[in-house]
C-alpha cells in the first residue's frame, strides 16, 4: 500500500522514476510485452509497475478491453506529462552527476556514409569521454533507422535529411558532397554531361527507400529525363563495387572513395546542373532528452570541429 504524504494523497515515494519509464514504453511500444524486451525484463514486472501506478493515481491508465495498449483519457494525460517528467530528469542527472562515469549501452544507428567516414572518429570521441560505455552500432538506411528509433531499438540515429516529425529532434551535424561516379574502363564523356547524357549509361541506384534514390529521381526530372535505373540495391559498397567494375554510373559520396578516384578505381563525373549536398542529421526524440543523446550530440560536434580544422 502507498504511504501517506498527511495531506490524504499518497507519498511520491510510492511512485518511482522505473515506474514513469515503464508506463512510457508501454505506451510508445504499443504492448506490455514490447516493452518488457525493449527493458530486458520480464512482461509481469512491467504488468506490475503499471498496476502500482494506477493504484498510485487512483484510475486505469489502460482500456485492457482489448489486446492493444489503448489509453484511457487520465492516461493520455499522464502519458503526455511523464514525457516532460522523466526527460527533466534526465537533463538533471546530466548536469549534477559526473559524465565521465555515464554507464550502459548506447545504440547508435549511423547511414552508410557515416560509417565509411566520421564513424571511427565519433567512436574514438566517445570512448576517450566516457570509458564505461558501451556502444552498440547499426549501419541501414535513413527509413530503417528513423523506424528502429520510433520503436525504442535505438537511442540516437545520423541519418541522410531531415524528417518532418513533431516528436523527433532532428539536428544538422554535417553534410557530404556526393557525385556521379564511373570506371574509367567505362569510357563516360569527359565533358559536361546532362541528365540526359548520363542516362545514356546504366544506372546503379540506391534502393527505393532511402533517401538518395528521391534525390536522384529529382536531379533526373529536373532535367527532363525519367530515372530508370538498371540496379538498386541498399548497400552503398555494391554499389561502388558494381560502378568500379563497369557495369553503370552510380551517385557516390566524393569523400569516402577519394582513395578510389586517386588510384583511378573511380573517376568523378563532370555533370551539369551539378548534384546537391546531402546533410546529415542527428535525430532523437524531442520531448526525452538523455545522457546518452546529449553525449553523443557533443562528441559529433567535436570531431565536426577535427574535420573542419584539418580542411
Amino acid at each position: 500500500m502507498p504511504t501517506n504524504s498527511g495531506d490524504g494523497y499518497p507519498s511520491l515515494a510510492a511512485m518511482n522514476v522505473k515506474q514513469l519509464e515503464t508506463f512510457l514504453q508501454v505506451v510508445e511500444k504499443g504492448s506490455f510485452a514490447a516493452a518488457a524486451e525493449a527493458l530486458h525484463t520480464t512482461q509481469s514486472t512491467v504488468s506490475a509497475r503499471v498496476k502500482d501506478l494506477e493504484h498510485y493515481f487512483g484510475v486505469a491508465l489502460f482500456d485492457r478491453s482489448t489486446h492493444r495498449a489503448h489509453l484511457t483519457a487520465k492516461g493520455r494525460e499522464l502519458f503526455a506529462m511523464s514525457r516532460q517528467v522523466v526527460g527533466a530528469l534526465e537533463q538533471l542527472r546530466e548536469r549534477i552527476s559526473d559524465r565521465a562515469s555515464l554507464t550502459g549501452t548506447l545504440r547508435l544507428g549511423v547511414v552508410g556514409v557515416v560509417a565509411g567516414t566520421w564513424l571511427p572518429p565519433l567512436v574514438r570521441e566517445l570512448r576517450a569521454r566516457h570509458a564505461a560505455l558501451q556502444l552498440q552500432v547499426e549501419v541501414a538506411l535513413s527509413k530503417v533507422l528513423a523506424q528502429k528509433l520510433r520503436g525504442g531499438e535505438l537511442d540516437v540515429a545520423i541519418i541522410a535529411g531531415r524528417l518532418d516529425d513533431d516528436e523527433l529532434r532532428c539536428e544538422l551535424v554535417g553534410q557530404e558532397r556526393f557525385a556521379w561516379m564511373a570506371s574509367p574502363a567505362l569510357g563516360a564523356a569527359r565533358g559536361a554531361m546532362t541528365p540526359g547524357d548520363l542516362a545514356a549509361y546504366p544506372v546503379i541506384a540506391f534502393s527505393q527507400e532511402s533517401f538518395h534514390h528521391a534525390a536522384m529521381k529529382s536531379w533526373f526530372k529536373a532535367g527532363g529525363v525519367r530515372f530508370q535505373p538498371a540496379i538498386t540495391c541498399n548497400s552503398m559498397e555494391v554499389i561502388a563495387r558494381l560502378v568500379a567494375r563497369g557495369e553503370g554510373v552510380g551517385l557516390l559520396p566524393c569523400d569516402y572513395y577519394g582513395t578510389e578516384v586517386s588510384l583511378g578505381k573511380l573517376e568523378i563525373l563532370n555533370v551539369t546542373p551539378a548534384m546537391p549536398g546531402v546533410e546529415l542529421t542527428l535525430l532523437a526524440f524531442a520531448q526525452r532528452p538523455t545522457a546518452f543523446v546529449s553525449a553523443v550530440t557533443e562528441a559529433v560536434m567535436a570531431v565536426r570541429r577535427g574535420r573542419h580544422a584539418a580542411a
